[in-house]
């Protein structure tokens, strides 16, 4: 199976098409290395709990049956 993203250019929304990719590691460090970029990944975020909207969380936690279904 095949994964295709369409992208709009950012200034006239136009259609983009995907040229080419460079998969030689070599090839990449000297590009990122031109444009003053690193060429290894940053470090992985740790985990973090997503935030709840405003209100949310608190009308949650006050509900009389809150966390009545949860099994310790």
């Amino acid at each position: 199976m095949f994964a295709i993203d369409i992208l709009a250019c950012p200034d006239c929304g136009g259609r983009l098409r995907l040229l080419a990719t460079i998969e030689e590691r070599a090839v990449v460090e000297q590009v990122l290395a031109h444009l003053g970029l690193p060429a290894d990944p940053p470090p992985p975020s740790a985990a973090r709990t997503p935030e709840w909207p405003p209100g949310v969380r608190a009308a949650a936690d006050h509900e009389d049956h809150a966390g009545a279904d949860w099994v310790d």
